[in-house]
């Protein structure tokens, strides 16, 4: 019986030592992943296909402490300013993640041309700096919940950066409209699709139009004209120009006729 009442004993003690140090043990594992500089991200990369931008992050979790990671959960803001861009957040489910080890991951987030439009139209014609706000959530020790945030900058190029429209002519001769268009892409990818050049008279009737379709590489400039036959009968001195890309309007701009 004392060897019992003994043995009751020191399971107690080892009890209340494990009580006592698992506290500490938590504290040290949250501190190692709220580390700055344990979460590494590198260049998202980006592609356009079928309408939709897609993004590629490839990133790196140096977790050092004493218990795994599990029910990982990642949810990322994507914001200009304080303006959110991405309709809404974009949530990722993770791998667990062991003790002590380094995790190179990745995640993927896409959104449609049309959505981001509506949410910054400048985007498409403007250089401009993006940031992610990434939010890990996790389960350590099995049981305790915990998230923790950072942020990433990360510089957007423009793929109609600088776009303009100039040297818009109505030949009375020939009754056809032209207008050049002029923009570079900064984007990381090829702008595939087709543009839509459109003219409104000021009663906002659509009086001509043409397209064509773009293959512009990063890096590289478009420079040609649009050209379209117009009713004669609703030509105005003053016009309406809109761009379109894909049927999104990305430019508009008011012109005084000149022959």
């Amino acid at each position: 019986m004392r060897q019992t009442i003994r043995a009751l004993g020191w399971a107690i003690r080892i009890l209340w030592i494990i009580a006592l140090l698992l506290p500490l043990t938590v504290g040290i594992s949250l501190w190692s992943i709220s580390n700055p500089k344990s979460i590494g991200f590198q260049e998202p990369v980006v592609s356009f296909s079928n309408k939709t931008f897609s993004f590629f992050v490839p990133f790196h979790i140096n977790y050092t402490g004493l218990y795994d990671l599990i029910d990982i959960g990642m949810t990322v803001f994507v914001r200009k300013g304080n303006k959110i861009i991405a309709p809404s957040p974009f949530s990722i489910p993770l791998p667990n993640i062991p003790a002590g080890q380094l995790s190179n991951l990745n995640y993927s987030i896409s959104f449609n041309l049309t959505e981001m439009a509506e949410k910054n139209r400048e985007l498409l014609t403007e250089d401009t700096g993006l940031n992610l706000t990434v939010s890990l959530r996790f389960r350590i020790a099995y049981v305790i919940a915990f998230e923790v945030s950072t942020n990433v900058m990360w510089w957007w190029g423009a793929p109609f950066y600088n776009l303009t429209v100039s040297e818009a002519r109505y030949n009375v001769t020939s009754q056809t409209f032209s207008g050049l268009v002029d923009f570079e892409n900064h984007a990381q990818f090829t702008t595939n699709g087709t543009m839509l050049f459109e003219i409104y008279n000021n009663q906002s009737e659509l009086i001509g139009s043409g397209e064509k379709f773009l293959s512009v590489a990063s890096g590289e400039s478009f420079h040609e004209f649009f050209e379209s036959t117009i009713d004669p009968s609703k030509v105005t001195p003053n016009i309406v120009i809109r761009v379109y890309f894909e049927d999104v309007e990305i430019l508009e701009k008011e012109w005084i006729l000149s022959e």
